[in-house]
């Protein structure tokens, strides 16, 4: 099966998949397998796709989602980063959220006339081997500082405007360790969050997030999906790390739909 990436990380199905039998231990199979997913035209309706995911676990119902997903587009009125058409970097969902999302679907609602808007997502587990070993060491010793930058009532109130201490890597179960992350935006950006390195100087801090930055955006590692309505990917929330690029668009609406750990 050829993968998405150069490393061996996410393959591309077709919408057929999800009619065979027994396709949602297949399609978990393959997650295991390979990280990320992505089902091209795979549901005409957002609650398809939020049935769709169901199958796998609970899903997030917070009072930011309706009916199971929040949709992500250009929201003129909006201040918050997040909800609009600026570039969110290299992330694993529910860090300043606060839930403990194990798979990631982000279905295309709406995409017409867009510019950029791409959806990236980084083989993290492999990159990560690219990276300096003291600096992996630091972070998993140290941990990493956040806060939500965002005004919104996406983020948990109390990581807005906060630093808070989270550890750099996270266990699922049966499985050893992975990075539990977002990476900064990159200077300049308008930002969504703030991130450091705990327990270590400003210049420091910069430096190791700067090998993580490369070697996770390194074309080895990621891939840059180009959407069309219909479709969605699958993301295994503890082996890969997800972003999108800033757009200006016509209409760019993706429904985030989460799975949380039961």
């Amino acid at each position: 099966m050829k993968t998405l990436t150069p490393s061996g990380a996410g393959v591309m199905l077709e919408r057929d998949v999800l009619d065979q039998p027994g396709s949602i231990a297949t399609i978990q199979a393959l997650l295991d397998e390979y990280r990320f997913l992505v089902i091209k035209q795979a549901f005409d309706h957002a609650n398809d796709a939020v049935s769709f995911l169901a199958q796998f676990g609970p899903i997030n119902e917070a009072s930011t989602r309706t009916d199971g997903s929040v949709i992500v587009d250009d929201i003129k009125e909006s201040k918050d980063v997040f909800r609009s058409d600026l570039a969110l970097p290299l992330h694993k969902d529910g860090i300043l959220t606060g839930f403990d999302v194990v798979l990631v679907g982000i279905y295309c609602v709406d995409f017409d006339q867009v510019t950029g808007g791409r959806t990236y997502v980084s083989d993290s587990e492999r990159a990560l081997t690219q990276v300096p070993k003291p600096d992996v060491e630091l972070l998993r010793t140290n941990g990493i500082e956040g806060m939500a930058v965002d005004s919104g009532d996406y983020y948990r109130e109390e990581y807005v405007a906060k630093w808070h201490h989270f550890p750099a890597f996270k266990a699922k179960a049966g499985r050893a360790p992975s990075l539990h992350l977002g990476l900064p935006h990159a200077p300049g950006e308008p930002e969504s969050w703030r991130l450091r390195v705990a327990k270590v100087e400003q210049e420091r801090s910069d430096e190791i997030l700067l090998s993580l930055r490369n070697a996770l955006l390194n074309d080895e590692f990621v891939y840059y999906h180009d959407w069309t309505a219909g479709d969605i990917i699958l993301i295994d929330n503890y082996a890969a790390l997800h972003g999108r690029e800033a757009f200006k668009a016509q209409s760019r609406k993706l429904a985030n739909i989460q799975v949380v750990d039961s």
